[in-house]
């Protein structure tokens, strides 16, 4: 309990400032060239906070399957938002980095057997978004993974997803 009144305690100066609510549901695409819409994700934070448009956490969950494996994929960052431009259109520069969770499975094909591996790793993300008014935003990103090949079933130590979303500022 004194662990959590300390976070909050800490949070309090960065947060007091904050103006309003950050939400921004969203789609993913990838790992793999035609996996289609393969996961989702969402952000929740806060505008108008340490000198950033917004001050956010962020979640997503990517499934995919190519031939005889299935990966997952779960990601924890934190990411802020910074505007660029004011005029004619308010446009903003999203950053994010925390961890990412890897799951993977591959069953053979003469065999009843399966191998499955989990890994964790570092990720990032960047995203251009687009307001169309104050409140309301789209924005178009790419996330990248880096997980050590040698505890995954991937073929290379990156993997990277395209994600596009709703930005809502309250």
């Amino acid at each position: 309990m004194k662990k959590q009144l300390l976070s909050l305690a800490l949070l309090a100066p960065i947060t007091a400032g904050a103006t309003g609510l950050h939400i921004s549901p969203e789609l993913k695409m990838g790992p793999y060239l035609g996996a289609g819409i393969s996961g989702g994700g969402l952000q929740l934070g806060l505008t108008d906070v340490a000198g950033l448009d917004a001050l956010y956490l962020s979640y997503s969950h990517t499934s995919a399957e190519i031939l005889l494996d299935k990966d997952r994929f779960k990601t924890y960052r934190v990411g802020g938002q910074y505007q660029f431009i004011d005029h004619p259109m308010k446009m903003a520069l999203q950053l994010e980095g925390g961890v990412v969770e890897y799951q993977g499975k591959r069953d053979y094909v003469w065999s009843s057997n399966s191998t499955y591996t989990e890994a964790t790793g570092a990720t990032i993300s960047a995203a251009w978004v687009v307001f169309v008014n104050d409140n309301v935003g789209f924005r178009l990103g790419s996330d990248f993974h880096y997980i050590d090949q040698n505890k995954t079933l991937l073929g290379t130590h990156w993997s990277a997803t395209l994600s596009t979303g709703v930005v809502f500022h309250f």
